[in-house]
């Protein structure tokens, strides 16, 4: 069996469990416990957690996929509320296993009750858990879980850990006929969607999907978790990393968006490449100024995607827009820009052919000797500075995802910055590195690279 085909089985045999559960029981706090890292954001409010938020888990040779769930409120009147608990019930669709979490200070209640009646129709195996059991001597008050018919409670204090190894011997219980298989090279192209809010994010990642993934609503601010999805396309695998919006941070006063803003820029920091949305109605802000310029600062590689273009039927060309664009920011002109509607799906798979691209060029790399040819052929361009001469001794790639180049020369401090803009344009003209930073790092001759190298006079 292929390498390849190795990966898709153990995907496909690795269990999902869900923890599910009213709002405000200490769903994202448990996940966050069990995963090991605080990955979905918590606070006191009930309804923090929207979107479903999943990692890969190992525990005693057995890997699982475990899933954090919005509160379900089954007869709740509020449209975001209706939304979430579709979310859940997707959920438990595909779930193996689903984690009942209850809350032993709050006690058993009638949403309780409802939640269990659910659990029961969907005939999916089910977890008692009750947490907050932070001391011994609340043991006795699992008592009345016991009215659920779910079986044993299993206590459990998210935020201390108490008795949370023995909550995962229950979850891997079942799953011991699986084959751990062990750990997987990560082949797959991790995509940040990332923007303002309000500018189509997560229509954009249900569109890719096939499937709703993401929450969609017209109020900004709808996504607060990164949510992760793995999808398939020309022989290519991705993962798809929806992010909270990001605004100014001087216009960010709610906690929870604060949080969400944080683990945003975290995300984009762990892509390979980063698709920006704009807004075409709005054209580019500058706040949509300072998210690429922080894509960029990371070392991520970019792609600029402006939605909404369908609304945009008669108000120009594509390549108008572009040139504005670039014109506006100068430091786009490496970077490419596509135009798509997210809600009409128009063009919307021009992203993943631009992000595979850009991958690829991040991970791009030049043999010395190719370099170094290149780098002979430019010297006639390097003016001497302060009646000195500026050797260029040798260059060599040291790294990829962004590419890095070391140029040692005589004396780096003399060469000026626009010889450094000229050798980077050439770089790119030369290697085609469109859609990726470029690290130059220019350092002095060592006695080793003296000795060893023969100098690029100018």
């Amino acid at each position: 069996m292929s390498q390849e085909a190795q990966v898709l089985l153990r995907q496909a045999l690795r269990p999902v469990v869900a923890i599910v559960g009213r709002p405000n029981v200490g769903k994202s706090t448990l996940f966050n416990r069990l995963i090991g890292t605080r990955q979905s954001i918590t606070d006191d409010r009930p309804g923090i957690t929207r979107d479903c938020i999943r990692s890969v888990l190992e525990w005693n040779g057995i890997n699982f996929t475990l899933m954090d769930t919005g509160g379900l409120s089954p007869h709740s009147k509020d449209a975001m509320a209706t939304v979430v608990s579709a979310q859940v019930v997707q959920a438990l669709d595909e779930a193996d296993l689903v984690i009942f979490l209850c809350d032993a200070a709050a006690g058993l209640t009638a949403v309780d009750l409802e939640v269990a009646d659910i659990l029961r129709r969907h005939r999916c195996p089910c977890l008692l858990v009750v947490n907050k059991m932070d001391h011994p001597d609340q043991t006795r008050s699992v008592a009345e879980f016991f009215r659920l018919g779910l079986g044993d409670p299993i206590p459990v204090s998210a935020a201390t850990g108490r008795y949370s190894g023995d909550l995962l011997d229950h979850v891997v219980e079942g799953f011991s006929d699986l084959d751990p298989g062990g750990s997987t090279p990560d082949t797959q192209i991790r995509v940040a969607i990332a923007g303002r809010p309000n500018v189509g994010k997560s229509t954009l990642i249900n569109r890719l999907c096939g499937h709703r993934v993401s929450i969609v609503d017209d109020r900004p601010g709808t996504t607060r978790d990164t949510t992760d999805t793995r999808i398939r396309w020309r022989d290519r695998e991705f993962l798809l990393m929806d992010t909270a919006g990001l605004r100014r941070r001087a216009r960010v006063v709610d906690q929870v968006e604060y949080f969400s803003s944080l683990r945003a820029a975290d995300t984009i920091g762990q892509a390979d490449v980063v698709l920006v949305l704009l807004d075409a109605v709005e054209g580019g802000t500058v706040q949509d100024a300072r998210i690429m310029a922080q894509v960029i600062d990371k070392g991520r590689g970019l792609v600029v995607a402006v939605n909404k273009w369908d609304l945009m039927v008669g108000e120009g060309h594509q390549g108008e827009f572009a040139n504005d664009l670039r014109r506006r920011l100068p430091f786009l002109s490496h970077y490419p820009i596509v135009f798509l509607s997210a809600l009409t799906g128009m063009k919307a798979l021009q992203c993943l052919a631009g992000t595979a691209r850009v991958f690829d060029r991040c991970q791009t790399r030049v043999s010395t000797a190719r370099l170094n040819q290149c780098l002979a052929s430019w010297r006639g361009r390097l003016p001497p500075s302060g009646g000195k001469d500026i050797r260029l001794l040798y260059a060599t790639q040291n790294a990829t995802g962004p590419p890095t180049f070391v140029i040692f020369a005589n004396r780096p401090d003399l060469v000026s910055a626009s010889y450094r803009r000229y050798v980077e344009n050439n770089l790119r003209r030369e290697f085609d590195f469109e859609g990726t930073p470029l690290r130059i790092h220019w350092r002095r001759r060592t006695s080793t690279h003296s000795r060893a190298k023969t100098g690029v006079e100018a």
